[in-house]
């Protein structure tokens, strides 16, 4: 019975994937908050990954309890070769503009396929929530996920995400 237990344990630790994940403790962000998530920077080689992962993580806030989030993408001209870094300047733009009071930044480090046999996920990924008011950093966090050979490219991201997401000091009630 224990070895079977033992074995069954294993099995799940194995299916689950390797991740990891580091966060600061940050400053209480209250979920009422305007949040804005803009583009992320795109540093991996999957076109988009970037515009993405800001969408996948908009609809885990609100999810979350996230009352107030907007999800800023500025059009670019060809979505394959625009500058990830400029459409985020814009976007932060744009949403200080709307008055937003925290900005959801960071960069995509990996978003693909491992080649290989499986051709498993890998999804890396660094969020920063910075105060629009004096761009202050107030929290920090980071993960990677590599899945395996029947995970979905989405579902490794949506995971890595909600990682970081559930990290953060989103708190309920009023500023």
């Amino acid at each position: 019975m224990i070895k079977r237990q033992l074995t069954l344990w294993l099995a799940l630790a194995l299916l689950a994937g390797c991740s990891v994940i580091q966060s600061q403790d940050g400053e209480p962000v209250p979920d009422d908050s305007k949040l804005a998530v803009v583009p992320l920077n795109n540093l991996s080689q999957t076109p988009q990954a970037g515009d993405q992962a800001a969408s996948v993580l908009s609809a885990i806030l609100r999810a979350n309890g996230a009352e107030q989030v907007r999800l800023y993408l500025p059009d670019g001209e060809n979505p394959l070769v625009y500058e990830s870094r400029q459409r985020q300047r814009e976007a932060i733009e744009e949403a200080t503009r709307d008055g937003a009071d925290f900005i959801l930044t960071g960069t995509v480090d990996e978003w693909r396929y491992k080649s290989g046999l499986d051709g498993e996920p890998a999804v890396g990924v660094t969020l920063e929530v910075r105060r629009v008011q004096g761009n202050q950093l107030v929290w920090s966090g980071t993960s990677a996920r590599t899945g395996w050979g029947r995970e979905s490219l989405s579902v490794a991201g949506h995971k890595v995400l909600q990682k970081l997401v559930d990290a953060m000091p989103l708190v309920s009630g009023s500023r």
